[in-house]
């Protein structure tokens, strides 16, 4: 151990192989190593070791290879050796992998992100397409790639606590990612049971969690400061933005989501409504992708942030062509209806109310007055106006709430009036009745399911009691969503999951707005109820996506209510129709409806919608404000590219490099996944091997393959995670075993498509059948299968007699030469010739095993004499040794070129830094000049800022270095994988 083995190189230590990925000089001259295991108990593991205290460590010699003869029939050993090989090792092509072959369909207009994806160096991008239109599966189609590139061994998906198992199964079934679900049962689970100071991200290496979970959970929450990983994705990204309207619990998730940002290599956000209207918004979502694009929060120029963001919406020409006639045409039924004479006067006292307690309100908006939350309330339901009422009353008569005697009276006097209003006369709660009596709707169907929507959880609960009564429905049918309990996140995944199964008791749905966001709601639905208006645009469009939406296979039908009043003060308050019909101009072709009120945030539209109904403006003059909204971002989006940064569309094209690189990634021996995984379980099948409890089933006309767990795959301790003997959660989630642990995997998508609908009308909701493709953890389990056919350090050897000529030898080596970091930037399979006179030359390795028929059946004979083949390993590696280093020569120029390019932009970025640092807070003062108080405080925050600015542009100048900069070693290091004798 004379000297520190570079990146790339291969070590023995502690009885077992490493790749070395880093290197650094600790505190007294120790040098540290950072390596991944390659084999045994160890593959896939990293660690630190401090080399100099590693007294049996040693750097393996790839020309000390022990070559070993294979004797199975056909060279089967050798040829499953090789493609285990081929298949496990990163590729570094740009050219996407994934694109038509997930199990998922081909759209074109979701290729964009995956291709925008590959073209960087450190994916970071917010996909900000429009409701319904797949960001889920944009999501796996690039977690997919990154993982067929070693660039995704560690996940963490975050997302809303409704979303945990859909998300979670739409990974699995449509990709084969399986994500540990980390909900609150799990972590109660495992609270008892894991040690205080382990970390319990460090045992799962892809997981999905809440956001709500990480934002209470504080040992959850200080371990992601303990972490770190491949790549990140939050979903509905909105949620964690810097809103203008943020406060408590918001906050503190832009503040989780910016240090999330700062543990990952790689990072997707995912939200259809990026921004609240305002650049900080939008900034703030940008500066967790890269934070050097954004000078001025307040000041965001598209052309700085065009290659982060892909953002389409269903008018989108792109989008049309692809799902334009596969989505069905939605159908909007208003009912209009009278109020009742009850409602009349309790609508009319609302409308005349004045409080005392809304004269000393400070803050000046609409939104904030008493009288517009009892409005809120009454507009949902006279139960959600009376309780708001009430608590009001308790609150001041307690002296816990503001307001005056004379208020306490009103409101008194109000509450009265709201009681008058029963059942029978709340008009709009028979109008629905009347509607579902129309609809001939009886509950008996189970693909004619309904979801109800409601602002107020008082309504909610209201709701499902009264249904039950009214249509004589069991509590089984009539389910609710609401996140009102403290086990939420679970309860509520168990609802939405028993709603799209079609044995599920559940025929209606009745839910808040937590439920308006990401959910697949249409598999046996395509009925939607507003039961109140959202007083939000986005929110109307939320929740109708929850059905309209890629995939729904009937017309959605929306229907939602009107009240009509003779009182000329209530008209003036109905305004929430005109929302419905700029819904429709957006879906006809505005593009962003965030035009129309000049927000991109449900919140911020409310204060805007508010303001109108508090005064009374009326319906049409609300519509041309919205009008005159849409008409200004127009004219300013042709002319100001900061309006264009906020309300246009983000759909240019990848670079021309990832669409016309002629690298098609690794070789391939077998022709399909599906054809590698029979011959390797046909392998692992014999006796001697014991791989599986019983004889597995292998149906080729069907392409189906059946198996019952192996041992080895299943988890030896998940500190109560998984249950006693459950399938490790790295192959695949528990729910997706079938019974007596068996499970079946299909290379069809069209089967596995059909698999996740057939489950919806079953008692399980997750297919037993599984996606089998590059991608499927199986092919893990499979190298690590492989890797015990031959000794470690060896390599098997074997003749091709009337395949290779006479006397020739064929080695087959793998090699990379990799940056700083250890991740490899050249990755090259060779195969070296040498012919028995004497001559070296390097053959593609698909060349060869095109002109060696390896593919076909091959004769297997004993070769007993390998002084031909060992002589021929010293000659092939030097040969290949020098081959990479002439293509990193090769590379090198073009590599700098780049590098050069990217620094150059990062300079004139930290130039606007700088600029805008002394508008900011001015310039350093002249030496020697006396200071007042706010001049040296003003001195001291441009002093700390400067060194934020140094340590931000310092740590991506480095990042880009270290990651494009190659390793110069002059024999990196290359593994003899099979040798060919002729």
């Amino acid at each position: 151990m004379y000297s520190t083995p570079q990146p790339g190189s291969v070590i023995e230590l502690r009885s077992a192989i490493w790749k070395v990925l880093g290197t650094s000089t600790l505190k007294q001259g120790y040098r540290e190593i950072h390596c991944r295991g390659v084999s045994g108990i160890v593959r896939d593991k990293e660690a630190r070791f401090i080399w100099d205290l590693e007294k049996n460590a040693r750097v393996l010699n790839p020309s000390a290879i022990q070559l070993v003869p294979d004797t199975s029939a056909g060279l089967i050993d050798t040829k499953l050796h090789l493609e285990a090989a081929f298949r496990h090792t990163s590729t570094t092509t740009r050219v996407p992998l994934a694109l038509g072959r997930a199990a998922i369909d081909d759209l074109t207009f979701q290729h964009l992100p995956v291709e925008r994806a590959l073209s960087q160096d450190r994916v970071r991008l917010l996909i900000a397409d429009d409701v319904g239109l797949g960001k889920t599966l944009e999501a796996g189609l690039i977690a997919s790639e990154l993982a067929l590139r070693g660039r995704a061994n560690r996940i963490l998906v975050v997302t809303t606590r409704a979303m945990l198992t859909q998300f979670q199964k739409e990974f699995w079934t449509r990709f084969s990612i399986p994500l540990s679900r980390l909900d609150s049962a799990a972590i109660r689970r495992m609270r008892n049971r894991i040690p205080a100071h382990y970390n319990v991200f460090d045992q799962f290496d892809r997981s999905i969690v809440s956001i709500d979970t990480l934002k209470r959970d504080t040992q959850i929450r200080d371990a992601i400061k303990n972490s770190y990983w491949d790549l990140i994705i939050i979903d509905e990204a909105h949620n964690a933005a810097q809103r203008k309207s943020a406060a408590g619990s918001n906050s503190q998730r832009a503040e989780l989501a910016q240090l999330l940002s700062r543990r990952t290599d790689s990072l997707l956000l995912l939200t259809a409504t990026p921004h609240d209207g305002s650049q900080e918004s939008f900034a703030s979502l940008i500066r967790m992708l890269d934070p050097t694009r954004v000078p001025d929060p307040s000041r965001l120029h598209r052309s700085d942030i065009e290659d982060l963001v892909v953002r389409r919406f269903r008018s989108s020409p792109e989008v049309v062509a692809d799902i334009g006639c596969e989505v069905p045409k939605r159908e909007l039924f208003p009912r209009h209806f009278p109020l009742s004479a009850e409602e009349e006067v309790a609508y009319q006292a609302i409308a005349d109310l004045h409080l005392d307690l809304d004269e000393e309100q400070t803050r000046g908006r609409a939104i904030d007055l008493f009288r517009t939350t009892i409005a809120k309330a009454i507009f949902s339901s006279p139960v959600a106006c009376h309780e708001t009422l009430e608590r009001r009353i308790r609150g001041i008569e307690k002296g816990t709430s503001r307001g005056t005697d004379a208020d306490l009276n009103r409101l008194r006097a109000l509450a009265h009036l709201v009681a008058a209003i029963d059942t029978d006369t709340f008009s709009k709660y028979q109008q629905l009745l009347k509607l579902l009596r129309e609809l001939r709707w009886t509950g008996k169907s189970p693909r004619d399911r309904l979801v109800i929507f409601s602002e107020r959880i008082a309504t909610v609960s209201w709701l499902a009691e009264r249904l039950r009564e009214d249509l004589d429905l069991s509590p089984e049918q009539v389910a609710r969503v609401d996140g009102g309990s403290v086990e939420a996140d679970v309860k509520t995944q168990e609802v939405i999951e028993a709603f799209g199964q079609e044995r599920s008791p559940i025929r209606i749905l009745i839910a808040s707005d937590m439920a308006s966001e990401g959910l697949n709601l249409h598999f046996q639905c395509h009925r939607l109820i507003h039961f109140d208006l959202p007083w939000s645009l986005l929110r109307f469009q939320q929740r109708n996506g929850r059905i309209d939406r890629y995939g729904q296979d009937r017309p959605p039908q929306i229907s939602y209510f009107v009240g009509e009043s003779s009182h000329p003060k209530v008209r003036q308050m109905w305004v929430l129709e005109k929302l419905v019909a700029k819904d429709e101009a957006a879906q006809a072709g505005v593009g962003d409806p965030a035009v129309f009120l000049g927000a991109g945030d449900a919140d911020a539209e409310e204060v805007i919608v508010a303001e109108a109904i508090a005064a009374g403006i009326g319906a049409e003059a609300f519509e041309r404000q919205m009008d005159e909204r849409a008409a200004e971002v127009v004219t300013h989006m042709s002319v100001d590219d900061e309006f264009a940064a906020l309300f246009g569309d983000y759909a240019s094209p990848a670079p021309a490099e990832v669409l016309t690189s002629k690298d098609q990634g690794p070789p391939r021996l077998y022709r399909d996944t599906f054809a590698y995984a029979r011959a390797m379980i046909e392998r692992l099948s014999r006796p001697e091997e014991n791989a599986f409890p019983e004889a597995p089933r292998i149906h080729e006309a069907d392409r189906l393959i059946q198996l019952a767990i192996p041992a080895d795959m299943r988890a030896r301790d998940g500190f109560g995670y998984a249950s006693e003997g459950a399938v490790d959660g790295r192959f695949m989630p528990e729910e997706a075993v079938g019974p007596g642990d068996r499970i079946e995997l299909t290379d069809q998508s069209g089967v596995i498509s059909q698999a996740i609908s057939d489950a919806k009308a079953q008692e399980r909701a997750w297919p037993t059948v599984q996606y089998l493709w590059d991608g499927h953890p199986i092919l893990e389990w499979f190298a690590d299968r492989a890797s015990t056919f031959f000794p470690e350090h060896s390599a098997p050897v074997a003749p091709l007699i009337g395949r290779l000529p006479e006397g020739e030898v064929a080695v087959i080596l793998h090699g990379a030469v990799p940056n700083e970091n250890g991740a490899p930037v050249v990755d090259q399979w060779a195969a070296v010739i040498c012919s028995p006179e004497g001559t070296v030359r390097i053959e593609d390795v698909g060349t060869f095993l095109e002109r060696t028929r390896l593919a076909e059946d091959t004769p297997s004979r004993i070769l007993e004499d390998l002084s031909a083949a060992q002589a021929a390993i010293p000659i092939a590696v030097d040969r290949f040794q020098t081959h990479l280093v002439e293509l990193r020569k090769a590379r090198e120029a073009d590599i700098q070129r780049d590098l050069d390019a990217v620094l150059g932009r990062l300079s004139a970025l930290e130039k606007r830094f700088r600029a805008q640092l002394t508008l900011d807070l001015g310039g350093l003062a002249e030496g020697g000049q006396e200071l007042t108080s706010a001049e040296k405080r003003r001195l001291t925050m441009r002093r700390k800022r400067e060194q934020e600015i140094d340590k931000l542009f310092h740590d991506w100048t480095e990042w880009f270095e270290r990651t494009r900069k190659m390793v110069a070693d002059p024999n990196p290091h290359v593994d003899v994988k099979a040798v060919f004798v002729g």
